[in-house]
């Protein structure tokens, strides 16, 4: 058997995952015609046809090709494993990381400032979305680990905690409740409520408050956390939320009152997630400890 070389394998894992020669090569920065030779070249070192390329309608990966694209990944993997072992630090290459959308303005910018400025030769790309889109890409191997909530999380993962993490009543300066330090969940009865609009949140907050014997009065859900509170903020319904940025402010600045549940509500916490038995790699180690340190103070999530 010939030789091939990992930019070819690199090229073949483009194309299978592009469906397509150009988006392949716009991925890798190289021109169609230098990953159309690099996939050629491996077929013939292979000896095997992987793809069927027919002009304008993209590439049409063989029953051969589904086969070894798994294979290609893990050599690639193992080759980038290699890389991190015999560097100094192993802090270079890509990384790829999947924030849950309510976390991400708390995290990301403070964890890409860092690798930007200690660690320019890391790639640091990210990806906002639900918890189990972003477990399904990093299943895929299309993400190295997800930032997210431990509740959120299902089998087949390990979690390494970051901080703890609460729920809270969020309410209007004026509201009665605001006058309470800890509000009962009970006490939310014939409130309306402004809850977020993305799973598992809808599920996770329902649920509690059903477990306290309270059908909750929904007047408007949003995948925006910052309308929410905007909306709360005038007055319009309570909600309940993870996260308390600084100044306890809107958008359009106005306040926002802060209350732990009294109840007994089961603990959470942030969670940087990898596949299980997965070894983390240089960066990962790195990411990990950095998001531990930096993000130690609670006083965000509880």
């Amino acid at each position: 058997m010939a030789d091939f070389t990992l930019r070819q394998l690199e090229c073949f894992v483009a194309v299978v995952e592009e469906r397509s020669i150009t988006a392949a090569a716009r991925r890798l920065h190289l021109t169609p015609g230098a990953v159309s030779v690099a996939l050629r070249d491996l077929e013939d070192a292979l000896g095997v046809q992987l793809a069927v390329r027919r002009r304008g309608e993209g590439a049409t990966i063989t029953p051969t090709g589904e086969l070894a694209y798994a294979r290609a990944r893990a050599t690639l993997a193992d080759a980038g494993t290699l890389r991190d072992l015999v560097r100094s630090d192993g802090l270079s290459g890509p990384l790829r990381i999947g924030c849950f959308t309510t976390i991400s303005p708390w995290m990301i910018p403070a964890i890409v400032a860092h690798f930007d400025r200690e660690h320019p030769q890391v790639d640091l790309q990210f990806v906002e979305g639900p918890t189990s889109v972003l477990s399904a890409r990093m299943r895929a191997g299309e993400l190295d680990t997800v930032l997210t909530y431990a509740n959120h999380l299902g089998t087949g993962v390990t979690a390494h905690q970051i901080t703890p993490a609460r729920l809270q009543v969020v309410v209007a300066p004026d509201h009665p409740l605001a006058e309470l330090e800890e509000i009962p969940l009970r006490r939310l009865e014939n409130e309306r409520a402004i809850l977020l609009g993305i799973e598992p949140a809808i599920s996770h907050v329902e649920s509690i408050l059903r477990q306290a014997g309270l059908l909750p009065t929904i007047a408007w859900r949003s995948t925006a956390v910052e309308t929410i509170r905007s909306m709360v903020a005038r007055g319009l319904g309570y909600t309940i939320l993870m996260g308390r940025p600084y100044g306890d402010r809107t958008y359009d600045g106005l306040p926002l009152v802060y209350r732990r549940i009294s109840d007994d509500v089961a603990p959470n916490s942030v969670v940087l997630a990898v596949p299980e038995r997965m070894q983390p790699s240089a960066m990962l180690t790195h990411l990990i400890a950095f998001c531990q340190g930096e993000f130690a103070d609670e006083r965000h999530f509880l």
